[in-house]
């Protein structure tokens, strides 16, 4: 699986932590995937999961510690693109640290 795949699959998560994907948390989720160069059809599924209109897949934790800092540079543009971090987030951050 493709690192920039897993990657979003993780931003997506965290976005969820506390249940509703906020404005700013999209669009950096988009400006990642437009950065990432995904087709057409990746981008529909983003948008899919994005809306909570499908199921959103675990990321491959295994392909993501290749790249540890990376995810956590991303992560951290993620939680800080509403300019506000809940305890939830935090908690997620805390176990992806831990995770990879």
């Amino acid at each position: 699986m493709s690192f920039k795949l897993e990657v979003l699959k993780l931003l997506l998560q965290v976005a969820w932590a506390d249940h509703e994907i906020q404005d700013g948390e999209a669009q950096t989720i988009r400006d990642f995937a437009r950065r990432y160069h995904l087709s057409d059809d990746e981008l529909a599924t983003l948008e899919r999961y994005l809306t909570g209109a499908e199921r959103l897949p675990a990321p491959d934790l295994g392909v993501l510690r290749e790249r540890r800092d990376d995810v956590l540079v991303a992560v951290k543009t993620l939680l800080l693109s509403d300019l506000q971090v809940v305890a939830e987030e935090r908690e997620i951050l805390a176990e992806i640290e831990q995770l990879l």
